[in-house]
């Protein structure tokens, strides 16, 4: 680490133990007055804590600010946590600890009978039930072993290492499975097996499974771990058919399970209509065609209608009116002839219109709109049949 970063984490800790010296004087000078001394002595054992963890986390900190991961460096950080205890675990039952005892002596009986997949299985419960008893560990680990289950079984003598390594007060059956563990990892390791999954036919978020175990994308095109023998890969992908390989391989070898995913195609068209048959043009909508002759119709008959009605009232004023001059008696006559002529030269037109409109779109009508068409817009869905 540089010079200038140690420096800073020192002034740091002598700081912290200056402080914590002065603190820990006055507590003594407090107890030689106070009439309860063994108070004092606790509280100042319980200060001497505070500042030797408030010490090593003010050099650990200052010091990793600056470090430079060298040798020097990676011995200095762990001389700093040596002091860190192992896992705790939660407390077992005085039951889940005689039941686990029971488990453990089953699988070894197991394990001397060469059953080790049943070995393997008690002495993982049992495990379960006590983790902090790495000799359950240690049982399981060399079950896998037999089995050929390397790369699990060099995981659980790592577990046995990992959590039980660094414990001081452990007794001596876990010592030594702790010790057996460090000695027997090593050979197991040497045996793994290598295998690189390649996909190949540009699928994205395609699925991969070893044996039925998924593979993480991060796990392809690189080196992965398995036990030495007979492998099953499979692949799938939306859009591509699966692919599926089987690869080999011996103690410490590595090999290559290569995967090439293809494309599905797109859906042929749907075939023509059995037989040859001709399908009929779609029918023109003339529903607005209709409209317009029936209004048409309706307006010529009431033209002729109200027509008819005024050459009656016009015979009839003939006979009333000689010379064209009425008399006073015959306004009423008049009135309702100029009405009924005004009523049907409306309706003659009115129909007129009507028949010549409905003759145009007859012959101009869309062609209806078959099955259900819809489209988005913006605040939901329009269609139309």
């Amino acid at each position: 680490m540089p010079a200038e970063g140690f420096g800073a984490a020192a002034a740091s800790a002598r700081s912290a133990t200056v402080f914590s010296v002065g603190r820990s004087e006055a507590l003594r000078s407090h107890a030689a007055t106070s009439k309860n001394a063994k108070d004092a002595r606790q509280r100042e054992r319980a200060m001497n804590a505070k500042r030797a963890t408030f010490v090593r986390a003010a050099v650990v900190s200052r010091y990793l600010w600056g470090m430079r991961w060298d040798m020097r460096s990676a011995l200095v950080v762990a001389a700093l946590v040596v002091g860190i205890p192992a896992v705790a675990y939660a407390e077992p039952t005085p039951q889940d600890i005689s039941q686990a005892r029971d488990l453990g002596q089953q699988g070894q009986a197991a394990y001397e009978a060469g059953n080790f997949a049943e070995s393997e299985r008690l002495f993982t419960a049992a495990s379960n039930l006590y983790p902090a008893a790495p000799t359950l560990t240690l049982g399981a680990a060399r079950a896998q072993v037999k089995q050929g289950k390397l790369v699990l079984a060099r995981e659980s003598y790592n577990k046995i290492i990992r959590e039980q390594g660094n414990n001081p007060s452990a007794s001596q059956a876990f010592k030594d499975a702790v010790a057996a563990a460090q000695s027997e990892v090593n050979d197991v390791a040497a045996k793994i097996a290598r295998v690189t999954i390649k996909i190949e036919g540009g699928a994205e978020n395609a699925r991969v499974t070893i044996d039925g175990e998924t593979v993480p994308p991060a796990g392809l095109g690189v080196a992965r771990p398995v036990d030495p023998g007979s492998h099953t890969v499979k692949a799938e992908a939306p859009g591509y058919t699966p692919g599926e390989t089987t690869f080999e391989v011996a103690e410490a070898g590595s090999a290559e399970a290569t995967l090439s995913l293809t494309k599905v195609p797109d859906a042929p068209p749907p075939p023509p209509p059995a037989g040859g048959a001709v399908t009929a043009p779609p029918k023109r909508d003339r529903t607005l065609a209709i409209v317009a002759l029936g209004v048409g119709g309706a307006g010529l008959v009431f033209g002729g209608v109200t027509g008819a009605l005024a050459m009656s009232k016009h015979g009839d004023l003939d006979t009333q009116c000689p010379a064209g001059r009425c008399p006073p008696s015959a306004s009423g006559d008049v009135d309702s002839f100029r009405t009924m002529a005004t009523l049907s030269t409306v309706g003659f037109i009115v129909g007129a219109v009507g028949v010549a409109a409905g003759a145009v779109l007859w012959f101009t009508a869309p062609k209806k709109q078959t099955g259900f068409e819809w489209h988005p817009y913006v605040g939901g869905v329009a269609g139309r049949f």
